[in-house]
C-alpha cells in the first residue's frame, strides 16, 4: 500500500488537470456561469498543489505517517469529486432553463437587497433545492423552471450563505443566530439539569442530548433560512412549505430519538413561519395558512406520540424567539422585508400564483402556464 498511495495521488493530479480541461470557455459559459468557472479553476489548482505536496513531502513519505497521508488523500479526492459531480456538471449541462433560472435568481436578489453576490443557479439538483455556499451555486430540480409553486424555496437557499460565509456584510445575521443559540443552550441546560435531578435509573437513555445537538448543528440555521425566506417573500413561502410537506413529509411531529436530524419537525417549522408572517403584517394570510395546515394534519392523521416531549424538543418560546431574532438580523443586513403592499415583480408573481391556486385550484395549471410564459418574456 505504500506504493499504491503515490500512484493514486499521481492519478488524482491527472484527473484534476483533465477536469480543468472540461471547464467550458467564455463563449459557452455566458455571463452567469463565468464566476463559477473562475472558482472551479482556482479550487482545482489548489487541490493539485496540495496533492503534489502530499506526493513529494518527506514527512508524509515516512512510513510512520502513512495513515495521515491516506487521510489527506481521501479529503482531497472528496473535494475533487464534489467539483466534478456538482460544479463541472452544472457548467457542462447549461441550457436555456439555466439561463432563465439565473435571470430569476438575479431578479430575486435585486428585489430583496441580498447583501452577497448573486449565486449561480443550475437545474441540476438531485436533492430537491440545495445550495453550495462555498461555490455560490444553487441547484434546483430539472422541471422547476417551468412551474411556480415551489420556486419560493429559492429564498430559503439564499439564507444559507448568510449564516455560513465569512463576510462582514452578514455578520449581523450571524450574531442574531448566535444570540438565539444562547437561548437554545439555556433551555436545554435547564431541562438536562431537571432530568438529572429526577433520574431514576443511571443507565436510562435520554434523547434530550439528541435534541440539543440537533438544534445546534442544523435546526437553528435551517429555521433561520425558513424565516429569512418568509421575511423577504411573504405568504408564498409558507404555502410552498405546506405544498412540500404534502408530497414529501407526513410525519410532521417527528422528533429524533437516537440520531440527530437535519431539519426540525415540520410542525415546528410551520409554527415559526406563521409567527414570522404575523410579525410583518400578514396576520390574515397566517390565519388562512394555519387553517389549511390543520386540515392537512387531520387528513393524514398526524398525532404527537408524546406531547410533553415534543414541547421540550421544540418549545414554542424558542420558535417565537427564532422569529424575533431572525427579523432583527434580516433588517440589520439590509434585506427588504415583504409587506402586504410589496409590488416587486417576482414577489407579486409568486404570491399571486398561490392566491390564484386557492381561488381556482383545478384550473391553476392553465393559468400558471400562461402567466409564467408572460413573465419569462418580460424578465
Amino acid at each position: 500500500m505504500y506504493t499504491y498511495i503515490n500512484g493514486a495521488i499521481k492519478e488524482a493530479i491527472g484527473k484534476g488537470k483533465a477536469l480543468m480541461g472540461k471547464i467550458p470557455g467564455a463563449r459557452d459559459l455566458g455571463i452567469y456561469f463565468s464566476p463559477l468557472a473562475t472558482t472551479a479553476n482556482s479550487e482545482i489548482q489548489s487541490i493539485i498543489t496540495e496533492l503534489d505536496y502530499l506526493y513529494k513531502d518527506v514527512d508524509y513519505n515516512n512510513p510512520v505517517n502513512i495513515r495521515q497521508k491516506f487521510y489527506q488523500f481521501k479529503r482531497l479526492a472528496g473535494k475533487m469529486t464534489d467539483i466534478e459531480n456538482v460544479v463541472i456538471a452544472a457548467m457542462s449541462r447549461k441550457d436555456k432553463d439555466d439561463e432563465f433560472i439565473n435571470k430569476l435568481v438575479h431578479e430575486i436578489c435585486k428585489e430583496i437587497d441580498y447583501p452577497l453576490p448573486t449565486p449561480v443557479a443550475s437545474c441540476l439538483s438531485q436533492k430537491y433545492y440545495h445550495i453550495y455556499p462555498f461555490y455560490n451555486l444553487i441547484c434546483i430540480p430539472l422541471l422547476e423552471s417551468e412551474f411556480l409553486l415551489h420556486l419560493p424555496d429559492i429564498y430559503h437557499e439564499l439564507g444559507h450563505p448568510l449564516l455560513s460565509l465569512d463576510n462582514p456584510k452578514v455578520e449581523p445575521m450571524q450574531h442574531s443566530l448566535g444570540y438565539f443559540n444562547i437561548e437554545i443552550k439555556k433551555h436545554f441546560d435547564g431541562e438536562i439539569e431537571r432530568r438529572i435531578k429526577n433520574q431514576t435509573a443511571s443507565s436510562e437513555f435520554d434523547p434530550i442530548f439528541i435534541y440539543k445537538d440537533s438544534w445546534f448543528e442544523n435546526w437553528s440555521s435551517e429555521l433561520f433560512c425558513d424565516l429569512y425566506a418568509t421575511y423577504t417573500l411573504g405568504p408564498a413561502y409558507a404555502w410552498s412549505n405546506l405544498h412540500m410537506c404534502t408530497k414529501m413529509s407526513w410525519d410532521v411531529y417527528k422528533i429524533p430519538t437516537y440520531q440527530k436530524t437535519s431539519h426540525p419537525p415540520d410542525e415546528a417549522r410551520m409554527k415559526a413561519i406563521l409567527y414570522a408572517l404575523e410579525l410583518i403584517g400578514f396576520k390574515d394570510a397566517a390565519a388562512d395558512i394555519r387553517q389549511k395546515w390543520e386540515e392537512f394534519k387531520k387528513i393524514i392523521a398526524a398525532v404527537k406520540l408524546d406531547e410533553s416531549e415534543f414541547a421540550i424538543a421544540v418549545p414554542e418560546h424558542l420558535l417565537k424567539s427564532a422569529a424575533e431574532h431572525c427579523l432583527v438580523g434580516t433588517k440589520k443586513i439590509g434585506s427588504d422585508i415583504a409587506t402586504p403592499e410589496t409590488m416587486h415583480k417576482v414577489n407579486s408573481l409568486l404570491n399571486g400564483a398561490w392566491g390564484q391556486f386557492w381561488s381556482n385550484p383545478e384550473d391553476f395549471y392553465n393559468w400558471e402556464t400562461k402567466a409564467f410564459s408572460d413573465f419569462k418574456a418580460t424578465l
